[in-house]
């Protein structure tokens, strides 16, 4: 029997959450870490509102390579410690998710030349180094490429690095003209007002290790399904989103998995913007039959801000985190949204058995039991 694909290992940092444990703790508290752009100035003259680490650097693709390396170096050291140093590494394959230029201005000329030369000083020995761009929900797509490699060898590790860092003030004016910056100040009725919806943008990487282990309690967590559809309603139509290509990403996602338990716990990529708002409530109705009776959402731009295309695979970390932590949580759902029409779900499960706990019984005391 071919052993079920397992997350080995994970890694993701964002301001508020700069390593895996940090991160954890940020988004189940909603700490987050918010600061006024150094350069960008709305239509009134205000700085808007982002989650960056400190400004040193300039906002270029210098930035990209520093989170990319900072996330893999991080995925390595847990990799020697999950693998087992002494080893030799497995033939690896790299995903490299960024965001689209086609779809997204003012990003650094040759980005995934520059960060693909910088990840081959890695010490894992990468034979294939594959571009993945678009939008939030890209992870998915790698996810899905990854997958289907580990079935042709199962032999190899599968990387999925992803690094999203647009934070130029070309790339804030393009969001505000578009009202996706949140708290933006633009005309009404002759004065200023702040934008109400939009998204906060953020600077962060992640990366996830996957591979068919013959003892999966090795891992983190177990890939039970993934998928992608796509959504016939995006931000730009001005009827709401219901949903759609999202619960069919979902239910391809169950079909793969088979015989699970309830979900437990749903990572959904809310980031203030309506239309994911409306996409997710329709959503989670026709889910019902396969939530627990007390499911709970996880809201993690809420502590990170919008990750972009590092949205996906920063979110999967997480849920991997949080099963290898927390083994009784239970199933999880990862869901991934975009500006484009791509959706994404994927479910995953824990890798240790749930012992199970003896029967209690209530204490009586000897001198009043009878024969």
């Amino acid at each position: 029997m071919t052993p079920a694909i397992t997350i080995v290992a994970a890694a993701c940092g964002f301001p508020s959450g700069p390593t895996m444990e940090l991160a954890d703790t940020a988004v189940r508290s909603q700490l987050s870490l918010l600061q006024a752009h150094p350069h960008y100035l709305d239509r009134a003259g205000i700085p808007a509102k982002v989650s960056c680490f400190p400004a040193e650097q300039p906002f270029a693709a210098a930035r990209w390579e520093t989170l990319a390396l900072a996330a893999l170096d991080n995925l390595t050291c847990r990799l020697e410690r999950q693998l087992g140093s002494d080893r030799p590494w497995p033939p690896s394959l790299l995903w490299l998710v960024l965001p689209d230029p086609n779809h997204r201005p003012a990003l650094p000329a040759g980005l995934f030349e520059r960060l693909s030369s910088a990840v081959r000083r890695s010490p894992l020995p990468w034979e294939t180094i594959e571009p993945v761009l678009g939008g939030h929900a890209a992870g998915m797509t790698a996810l899905g490429q990854a997958a289907a490699a580990l079935a042709q060898r199962p032999d190899a590790l599968a990387v999925i690095l992803a690094v999203e860092a647009d934070l130029s003030a070309d790339a804030l004016t393009w969001l505000d003209l578009q009202a996706l910056l949140h708290g933006a100040h633009e005309p009404w009725r002759g004065r200023f007002r702040p934008q109400p919806y939009g998204r906060i943008p953020a600077e962060g990487a992640a990366a996830l290790a996957l591979a068919r282990l013959n003892d999966p309690v090795a891992g983190w967590a177990t890939l039970l399904g993934c998928a992608t559809a796509a959504e016939p309603m995006t931000y730009r139509c001005p009827e709401p989103c219901t949903g759609l290509g999202l619960t069919q990403a979902v239910r391809q996602a169950l079909s793969q998995a088979g015989s699970i338990n309830p979900i437990d716990c749903v990572l959904a990529d809310l980031n203030g913007e309506p239309y994911r708002a409306d996409q997710y409530g329709f959503t989670a109705l026709r889910l019902s039959d396969v939530l627990q009776a007390d499911w709970q959402t996880l809201t993690p731009a809420l502590a990170s801000g919008d990750l972009g295309s590092a949205s996906a695979i920063a979110h999967l970390a997480l849920a991997a985190y949080s099963l290898w932590q927390r083994p009784q949580a239970g199933t999880q759902l990862v869901l991934a949204s975009s500006d484009d029409p791509l959706r994404g779900a994927a479910l995953l499960g824990a890798t240790q058995p749930i012992p199970a706990l003896p029967e209690v019984q209530p204490w009586r005391s000897p001198s009043t039991s009878t024969a």
